[in-house]
């Protein structure tokens, strides 16, 4: 397996010893920005709304449950005030400016320092279903009604480890969730994000795009087959690695235009992390070895500081970044070297469109 691209990397692990790479007091004032976030209503995706609309962005939770995303409103104003307190220092809204903590000398257990703002975040909710490419399609449509631009565009949502099934369209469920749902989601924003720009895109990834076989990384024939017997963690695998391949093409694609595509490896969360011990609290051997997990794993909301990087950091433009593979935090590696292959790409590219086109036919 090319996994060994990462474990015998030295690069990789001298991550662990340095200090993060970027922090919440660097992203910048994005007032005026409007962003559309995937798989909003929790974990990495949550963290990062919170993020972009405390720092005056407009932003949209593009998920499937109008409730979870109303609640998850609901809750950030509450963790948008708490994020301004907890890094005072940070570039917010004029109207938040960070000067009134000093001046007015609040404790955390007196008041926000923001509480009496005109701040208002601004944040709306998109329904998506990434499972279902025309409701993909469909979602892109109504956002682009609103005649909004679009300057940040993070793919965040997708599933992990679920039991195999095929999709409604007829795609194996991680391929067809991880990868065509976002692939018809961002092209048909396509056009919108280039008006936009600067413009960010960032493709959320995972170390396990390294597990696909280097001999045949994504077997096109299997991804319909109703009765393959692939791995789950190989099926999950090859989705992160198509994840990898459309932003690298992607990213070619906007050489020439004021996008900027990159892709981040959040790394594994203590919260998913805590999720696991729980579902095989019977093994003793796996909570044994969660223990040591554990020390490599990150908060919730640092692990988001990578995709924040890439969605946010002046870094990215000044130093023209595009197609580049983060992991945390915010350290640039090389990803599978099969992610550089451009035969690859344009495969994974022309499988994709004959697919939002319904021309791979039924089963």
């Amino acid at each position: 397996m090319p996994v060994c691209n990462v474990f015998t990397n030295p690069k990789f692990w001298k991550t662990f010893f340095l200090e993060n790479q970027y922090a919440y007091d660097q992203i910048p004032d994005l007032t005026g920005k409007v962003a559309i976030v995937t798989g909003a209503t929790g974990g990495l995706g949550y963290a990062t709304v919170v993020a972009l609309a405390a720092h005056g962005a407009h932003v949209f939770l593009a998920c499937r449950s109008r409730d979870r995303a109303e609640a998850a409103i609901q809750k950030a104003q509450a963790d948008i005030l708490q994020l301004q307190f907890d890094h005072p220092d940070g570039h917010y809204p004029s109207s938040t400016s960070s000067a009134s903590t000093a001046e007015k000398g609040l404790t955390q257990t007196q008041s926000y320092p923001f509480q009496s703002s005109t701040f208002k975040p601004k944040l709306d909710f998109l329904e998506l279903e990434l499972g279902q490419m025309d409701k993909a399609r469909s979602a892109a449509e109504a956002f682009l009604a609103k005649g909004l631009p679009l300057h940040i565009l993070v793919c965040n949502g997708g599933i992990k480890n679920r039991s195999f099934e095929l999709t409604t369209d007829g795609y194996e469920n991680h391929f067809g969730i991880n990868h065509l749902g976002h692939f018809v989601f961002t092209t048909t924003l396509l056009d919108r994000i280039r008006q936009s720009g600067p413009a960010r895109i960032v493709v959320l990834a995972s170390f396990a795009h390294e597990m696909p076989s280097s001999s045949n990384p994504i077997p096109f024939e299997l991804l319909r087959n109703p009765t393959t017997n692939q791995a789950t963690l190989i099926r999950y695998g090859q989705s992160k690695l198509a994840n990898v391949l459309f932003a690298k093409a992607l990213a070619r694609r906007l050489a020439g235009d004021k996008v900027w595509v990159n892709i981040a490896h959040p790394g594994c969360t203590d919260a998913q992390i805590h999720t696991a011990v729980e579902e095989m609290k019977d093994s003793r051997c796996f909570y044994a070895f969660s223990r040591l997990w554990l020390k490599t794993s990150y908060p919730v909301k640092e692990a988001a500081l990578t995709q924040l990087f890439c969605a946010t950091a002046k870094e990215v433009e000044e130093k023209d970044l595009r197609g580049r593979y983060f992991i945390p935090v915010a350290n640039e590696m090389r990803p599978n070297p099969v992610s550089d292959n451009v035969a690859l790409q344009e495969e994974l590219w022309t499988f994709s469109e004959q697919a939002a086109r319904g021309e791979h036919g039924s089963m």
